[in-house]
């Protein structure tokens, strides 16, 4: 449950500070609109999830035969993965400005992917380059939203 209200946090403060941005248009979208969208929608994707949680929780039994169990420390290590994941986006974004969207973006997803669980560097790489390159051409090139581009001009 703490991961769920974490992300819920992390995505109502996504979605407050978009709101700083412009916004625009569906048809041309200000550099708030994604941020505020992605906010949202996770936003709702953690409340769904704590809901689910909450109503999956097991139903205490009327007298207990035997004591139970002590609760595990750590849990699954969702709530660390929620931190690792909140502290790589922040980190991307402080350095978006100077190393510029193509980059900083690649690195986000190799993060990300080592955050999941995903080892095997060729793959996460691959998987990284790709969607960054995606990313680049259907943001910059095509919805030609104005992108940091950092010092090597990418």
């Amino acid at each position: 449950m703490p991961a769920a209200i974490t992300l819920f946090l992390f995505g109502a403060a996504t979605a407050a500070l978009s709101l700083g941005l412009p916004l625009g248009t569906l048809r041309a979208p200000g550099s708030g609109f994604f941020p505020l969208v992605l906010g949202l929608l996770l936003m709702g994707l953690a409340a769904s999830h704590g809901i689910r949680l909450h109503l999956a929780r097991p139903k205490p039994a009327a007298v207990p035969m035997t004591p139970a169990p002590p609760a595990a420390a750590s849990g699954d290590g969702a709530t660390l993965r929620v931190v690792l994941f909140m502290g790589a986006v922040a980190f991307a974004t402080a350095l978006l400005e100077t190393l510029g969207y193509a980059i900083v973006s690649f690195v986000l997803m190799l993060a990300l992917l080592w955050i999941l669980g995903v080892r095997k560097w060729h793959v996460s790489g691959l998987i990284a380059l790709v969607s960054a390159g995606f990313s680049q051409v259907v943001f910059v090139h095509w919805l030609r939203i104005p992108l940091p581009s950092g010092w090597l001009g990418l």
